[in-house]
C-alpha cells in the first residue's frame, strides 16, 4: 500500500485561496525547538480533572479509550497541528485509532492526509459557511450528496497503524444512506471517466454564431470561455467550445461482499474481529437521495483517538446555527474537546463581545449534547489585518476569552497569542518561518509548533494533577 502522497493544501477565508503547499506526509514527534514560548501554562486546568483522571487509568490500567478532539477552521481541516497532538498523546498512551475523519477530497477541498478517498460518482457539498438550505450540516461543519443509487466511495486507510476495527457511518438524521462493503476479490475502478473539452479551429466565413450552432453552445459560453470581449475572430484562432466532463461510471454490486450493520443512536456501525484497511460505502438502492455527515475509524486496542474537525472559513456562529453538529458530536463520546476559533472573526471585524457572546453559545451547547467533555479553548496566534495593520482584535479575543474561564470556570483555556509572541509575534514568528507570506496563516512548521506546544502544555498539567493528587 502506498505510504506518501501529495496532499494539496487550500485556505479558504472569504472563499478565496489565500496559498497553497505541498509535503510529504510526516509527523513531528519531537519537540519543536524554535517555538517561541513554552513556558504557557493552562488556566484553569482543574476543569480538566475528569479527562486526566481517565489518562492516568488508562496509563494505569491499559484499558479503555480517551477521545480527542479539535475543532477549528482551516488550520484545524489542514489537519497539521492536529496531526502532531495525536502523535505525541498516541505515543505515550497507546493507538485507540484513528478517529473521526471526512471525505473533503471528493468535493475538491484539502483534509487529512491519513486516508484516501475515491468515488465513482459525482458529489455536491454544503458547509457551515455558505450552508445550502436543504442539506443539514453535521459534525464535520460539511455535508456530501449525490442521487447517483449507483455511488460507492472507496475509503483507503493508508497506514497500518490506523487501521480499523470499529466504522461508524455518520448521516444527518441518522438515515442508512449507505451499506458498508468488503472486496471479494475483483479488481473495481471508480475513478471517473474524464472527457476532454473541445476545440475548434476558426476557419474563413465562421462567426461566433455559426460555431456556437455547430457545437451546441451559446455564443456567451464560446466569448467567456476564450476571454473574447467582441464578436470579431480571427481566421486560424483556436476556440474552447466545449467543458471537461466526468462521466460517472457503474459498478457492480457484487464486487462487494456486504457486511452486517447495527443501528445505534447517532449512527450506522460495524464492528470486525479483524483489521480493516479498505472499505467501501455503497449506496443503499431503496433510498433516492444520499448524504454523509462523516466516518468514525478506531480500533480494538486501548489508547486515545484524536479527531481533527476543521472548516475553512469558519466561525463560532458558523457552527452555532447547526444543532446537528452538537447532537452528532456525541457519536465520538469525547473526554476533551478543544475549541480552536478566532482568525475569521477578525477579517470580519467582529467585536470582542460579540465573539465571546458566541463562544458562551458554542460551550453551551456543547455542554448541553456532551456533558461528561471538558472544554478547553485556545486563542489565536499573532496575526496581520492584510498584511498592513497588527490585528488586534485577536489581542482583544484572548484578553475575552481569560476574562470568560476566569468568570465562568467551566473551560479552561491555553493562550497560543501569548505564546506566539502576543503583539512581538508577527515580527518573531516571521523570523522563525512561522509565518506564512499571507501573515494571517502559519506555515507547515508553525502550525506543528502550535500543535507540539499545546500537547506540551496539556501534558505539564496533566504531571501537575498526578503530582497534586
Amino acid at each position: 500500500m502506498k505510504k506518501t502522497f501529495y496532499i494539496g493544501l487550500i485556505f479558504l477565508l472569504f472563499g478565496k485561496t489565500i496559498f497553497a503547499q505541498s509535503s510529504e506526509n510526516n509527523v513531528v514527534s519531537e519537540p519543536v525547538s524554535d517555538s517561541i514560548s513554552s513556558t504557557i501554562t493552562i488556566l484553569n486546568p482543574e476543569v480538566l480533572t475528569p479527562f486526566f483522571k481517565q489518562l492516568q487509568d488508562l496509563e494505569t490500567t491499559k484499558q479503555g479509550k480517551i477521545r480527542m478532539v479539535q475543532v477549528g477552521d482551516s488550520h484545524i481541516q489542514a489537519d497539521f497541528s492536529t496531526n502532531i497532538i495525536k502523535d505525541v498523546f498516541q505515543q505515550k498512551f497507546g493507538n485507540g485509532g484513528l478517529g473521526f475523519v471526512f471525505p473533503h477530497r471528493l468535493v475538491k477541498t484539502n483534509g487529512t492526509s491519513k486516508v484516501n478517498f475515491k468515488s465513482n460518482a459525482a458529489f455536491s457539498s454544503s458547509r457551515n459557511v455558505r450552508p445550502v438550505d436543504e442539506n443539514p450540516i453535521g459534525i464535520s461543519g460539511y455535508t456530501i450528496s449525490t442521487n447517483n443509487k449507483n455511488a460507492v466511495i472507496e475509503v483507503d486507510i493508508k497506514e497500518e497503524q490506523d487501521f480499523a476495527n470499529t466504522i461508524k457511518i455518520i448521516t444527518p438524521n441518522n438515515i442508512p444512506f449507505f451499506n458498508i462493503g468488503l472486496s471479494n476479490g475483483t479488481k473495481i475502478a471508480l475513478e471517473k471517466q474524464t472527457i476532454k473539452a473541445k476545440n475548434h479551429k476558426v476557419k474563413k466565413g465562421e462567426t461566433l454564431s455559426s460555431i456556437s450552432r455547430k457545437y451546441g453552445v451559446s455564443v456567451d459560453f464560446i466569448k467567456k470561455h476564450n476571454g473574447l470581449k467582441s464578436n470579431n475572430l480571427a481566421i486560424g484562432k483556436n476556440l474552447k467550445v466545449g467543458e471537461e466532463k466526468q462521466i460517472e461510471s457503474e459498478v457492480s454490486k457484487s464486487n462487494f461482499d456486504l457486511v452486517a450493520l447495527a443501528q445505534s443512536n447517532q449512527s450506522v456501525v460495524y464492528h470486525s474481529s479483524k483489521v480493516i484497511d479498505e472499505f467501501y460505502l455503497i449506496a443503499d438502492e431503496s433510498k433516492s437521495d444520499y448524504k454523509l455527515s462523516g466516518l468514525l475509524l478506531e480500533n480494538n486496542q486501548p489508547g486515545i483517538t484524536f479527531s481533527g474537525i476543521g472548516v475553512n472559513g469558519a466561525k463560532l456562529s458558523d457552527y452555532n446555527q447547526f444543532d446537528l453538529f452538537f447532537e452528532q458530536m456525541q457519536v465520538l463520546e469525547p473526554n476533551l474537546i478543544i475549541v480552536s476559533l478566532g482568525t475569521n472573526e477578525s477579517f470580519d471585524r467582529l467585536a470582542a463581545s460579540d465573539y465571546i457572546a458566541n463562544l458562551g453559545v458554542f460551550v453551551s451547547k456543547m455542554k448541553k449534547t456532551n456533558p461528561n467533555a471538558a472544554i478547553l479553548v485556545t486563542t489565536s496566534p499573532p496575526s496581520t489585518l492584510h498584511k498592513r495593520y497588527e490585528n488586534t482584535y485577536i489581542s482583544e479575543y484572548a484578553k475575552g476569552i481569560i476574562d470568560f474561564a476566569n468568570t465562568n470556570k467551566n473551560i479552561a483555556v491555553f493562550d497560543l497569542y501569548q505564546a506566539f509572541g502576543a503583539e512581538n509575534g508577527v515580527k518573531q514568528n516571521k523570523q522563525k518561518n512561522f509565518l506564512a507570506k499571507d501573515e494571517v496563516h502559519y506555515t507547515k512548521t508553525g502550525y506543528e509548533a502550535q500543535g507540539q506546544m499545546l500537547a506540551d502544555a496539556l501534558l505539564n498539567a496533566y504531571q501537575n494533577y498526578i503530582s497534586n493528587k
